[in-house]
């Protein structure tokens, strides 16, 4: 029994255990809290510290703090400033929640793994000066700026970010810092561009036209490379831009003169290149005069006015004196209009025309005389012969991406003497054109040996139906240049000409190299049917795949995956490049230069691999492989982005064997190593598998987070990984996945000894064979 002495202690005891527990943490902290628990994975146990029960967030790991001043200027408690948990290899989302850390200035999360949307918080808080977001794989389209928004520096490169550019973007007065670079974003350029120094939107599907109004007067650097780009560069789109700005516009679909803005003449033709409809002074290229025109474009109506007033005072500097600047009154002029005859002055116009015609009478005699003496000298052959110099059809084709109306080779001819039993001749191959070569010039030149070959024992080509052919210019890159040649019975080739100076030096050796090549056959090696070798130039001719390369399937819709392409689709890619690889390892040789862009995709979407052992062809058999110590830069994405039109998607370019480290598909130890291996292409093919299942590009440091084992203990989260357009099918998968993910990690391990033979790789493939085609 309770005595009554003792109720009042235990009515408080009562009181107390219904109050809630308080905690220790002030706001910031259980902010922070929030973001903790939606990480998904902390391998580097970088958050374990972070604790409930902590007096401060400001001990805790990547938390900066600084004393602060409230609203009446009286100094707080510290309270956090700052975040900065880079290159953490941390997994998850970020909450709306940290954007309502009231003293946040800075933010980084650089080069992890987090994904989802982009918070809308942060860029709505009022205080927050720096974001930097890069390298992770955010998706969705970019907020807008708050109109207070105190935000600086922003970094959202290499993510997954679609939509168009926020217009906040050129409007925000605080913004000087921005990087989109490396996503996939659409639409047109921001205009109006205000208090931005730094401003780098490449790599990304940027449409339309470079705005009028663009602005630009803070700007230092501005980098709009590798979009889509179209049109003329507007007069007035670099007005305001400094001169001593950097400016990058390459590789867009940029078209007409370069304006004479002195920010844009100051930039090196790099600037420029990838737009080869551009012409002026920067890419030393001089723009055609059309000829309809009556006088030249740049001549407004006062200098025309000047320049005939001048052709009319010729006369007068004919007579004995001049005139004084003080008759300038009525007598002056009589004296000029009756100072010489109608009669002299006709004279005086007609004489130096007459004078132009019988010396130009006299050239083209001598012109004509050469001309036959040179006919007689060569008859029989050895002239270059086009028959169809003006049969040349440049056409927009549907089916090509990056269309080109260049001219294709300009001259083939084959001698008698250089004939064989594989080449392909017409007579009317013999024949001189008047009108293609200077007389004076090819007497004095040996004459050059010429050879056609078709090796496959199939195709039968002619030089007449090669000089008839439909010329598509797919690309360019060094010593090579790219057409698709279409014959007149619709038959299509694939047409590399490596001009004067590169490849082999004589004609056996060429030979002997190619046949060596076309020799291998496989469903899923590109085919080369044939050559054509000249002292100043070679052409190697081959199957063209219509359906592009595995590149191209970088176009996609807003919103979707950077790999729009069905699951069963890319595991039947997948299988059908390891088919390939194991056939060119099983025959001994190595191909060097696995990726996206050398993986053609025919109209079934069947895989064929290109660009095998041309290295030797296109820059000789003493062509260093490596041009000295290149740094291994991997990343999120791509970094072929940014040297070649590799990852524009086109199919056809780039050398035959990598020159350098530079890309993340290449192997790490082929950057010391001059002699290439299979295992290289081992590494290859396990990037590119690892693409394919997750939507982006694993560098070093990714690879260094994940072995076998590891995707083993961690299935789940294994399966996260996998791209948002394929998760749908990952469920009725998911065995497979997680073989295929252990496939790809051992191939791509950063240990050649540890990585299986693609024989090996393929059996994996192989044993689920209801996943594939």
């Amino acid at each position: 029994m309770i005595t009554s002495i003792h109720l009042p202690f235990f009515s408080l005891l009562l009181l107390l255990s219904q109050l809630p527990p308080s905690s220790p943490l002030n706001l910031d902290g259980t902010l922070l809290l929030s973001f903790k628990y939606s990480i998904l994975s902390d391998p580097l146990s970088l958050l374990y510290n972070w604790d409930y029960n902590d007096a401060t967030p400001c001990v805790w790991t990547g938390v900066a703090c600084a004393q602060v001043v409230d609203n009446l200027g009286f100094p707080e408690l510290f309270r956090v400033t700052g975040l900065t948990l880079s290159n953490a290899s941390i997994a998850g989302n970020i909450p709306e929640d940290l954007g309502f850390l009231p003293h946040l200035t800075t933010l980084d999360l650089s080069s992890n793994f987090f994904s989802g949307a982009l918070p809308r918080s942060l860029f709505n808080a009022s205080r927050l000066r720096a974001i930097d977001l890069s390298g992770n794989a955010f998706s969705g389209s970019i907020p807008e700026l708050a109109a207070d928004a105190a935000i600086s520096f922003l970094n959202l490169s290499d993510n997954k970010l679609s939509g168009n550019v926020p217009r906040t973007v050129a409007l925000s007065p605080n913004l000087t810092v921005v990087s989109l670079r490396r996503n996939y974003l659409s639409g047109e350029i921001p205009a109006g561009i205000g208090s931005v120094r730094f401003l780098d939107i490449s790599s990304n599907l940027l449409n339309g036209s470079l705005p009028s109004g663009f602005g630009g007067g803070s700007l230092r650097y501005l980098n709009l490379s590798s979009n889509r780009i179209a049109g003329a560069i507007p007069p007035d789109f670099a007005a305001r831009i400094p001169a001593n700005t950097s400016i990058d516009v390459s590789f867009n679909r940029l078209s007409g003169e370069i304006p004479a803005s002195v920010a844009l003449l100051n930039q090196k033709k790099e600037a420029y290149a990838g737009n080869v409809d551009l012409c002026g002074k920067p890419v030393e290229k001089l723009c055609m005069v059309p000829s309809t025109l009556s006088s030249p474009p740049n001549v407004t109506a006062a200098n025309a006015s000047s320049s005939a007033a001048a052709i009319a005072a010729i006369p007068k500097t004919i007579g004995s004196s001049r005139q004084p600047d003080s008759a300038a009154g009525g007598n002056g002029i009589a004296a000029q209009r009756h100072g010489l005859k109608p009669g002299v002055v006709a004279g005086i116009a007609v004489v130096p025309l007459a004078a132009v015609g019988v010396l130009s009478a006299l050239i083209l005699y001598i012109y004509q005389m050469k001309k036959k003496k040179n006919v007689a000298a060569d008859k029989g052959g050895g002239g270059c012969s086009t028959p169809a110099a003006n049969t040349y059809e440049f056409k927009k084709d549907s089916d090509v991406k990056e269309t080109r109306t260049l001219p294709i080779w300009p001259c083939l001819t084959v001698t008698n003497a250089e004939e064989t039993s594989e080449a392909s001749v017409s007579d009317s191959d013999t024949n001189v054109d008047d009108h293609q070569h200077d007389p004076a010039v090819e007497s004095r030149q040996p004459k050059r040996k010429r050879l056609l070959v078709m090796v496959d024992g199939e195709t039968q080509l002619e030089l007449e139906a090669l000089f008839k052919a439909s010329a598509y210019v797919l690309g360019s890159s060094g010593a090579t240049i790219v057409y698709k040649a279409v014959l007149q019975d619709g038959t299509a080739f694939a047409v590399r000409r490596i001009g004067e100076g590169g490849g082999v030096g004589k004609v056996k050796e060429f030979e002997q190299q190619f046949k060596a090549v076309a020799k291998l056959r496989h469903r899923n090696l590109l085919r080369l049917r044939g050559f054509y070798w000249g002292e100043d130039e070679k052409l190697v001719i081959s199957d063209y795949v219509s359906n592009g390369s595995l590149a191209n399937v970088g176009v996609r819709k807003i919103g979707s995956s950077p790999h729009h392409l069905p699951f069963m689709t890319r595991l039947s890619i997948v299988k059908g490049v390891a088919r390939g690889l194991t056939y060119i390892h099983d025959k001994k040789n190595v191909h060097g230069n696995i990726k996206p862009s050398n993986i053609l995709l025919t109209a079934d979407m069947e895989p064929v691999i290109s660009d095998f052992g041309l290295h030797g062809l296109i820059y000789g058999k003493h062509a260093r492989k490596f041009d000295g110590p290149v740094q291994h830069f991997g990343n999120m994405r791509s970094t072929a982005l940014q040297l070649n039109p590799h990852e524009t998607g086109n199919p056809y370019m780039g050398p035959a064997m990598f020159v350098g480290c530079t890309s993340p598909y290449h192997a790490p130890e082929s950057l010391n190593n001059p002699k290439p291996n299979p295992k290289w292409d081992v590494y290859s093919f396990g990037i590119l598998l690892l693409e394919l299942l997750t939507g982006k590009v694993f560098s070093d440091r990714d690879l260094r987070q994940w072995t076998v084992g590891s995707v083993a203990e961690n299935p789940d989260r294994v399966l996260r990984m996998a791209d948002v357009a394929i998760r749908g099918d990952v469920a009725a998968h998911e065995e497979g996945m997680v073989a295929w993910f252990k496939l790809g990690f051992s191939c791509a391990s950063l240990v050649p000894q540890k990585r299986p033979c693609m024989r090996d790789a393929l059996h994996v493939l192989e044993k689920y064979p209801c996943c594939f085609k």
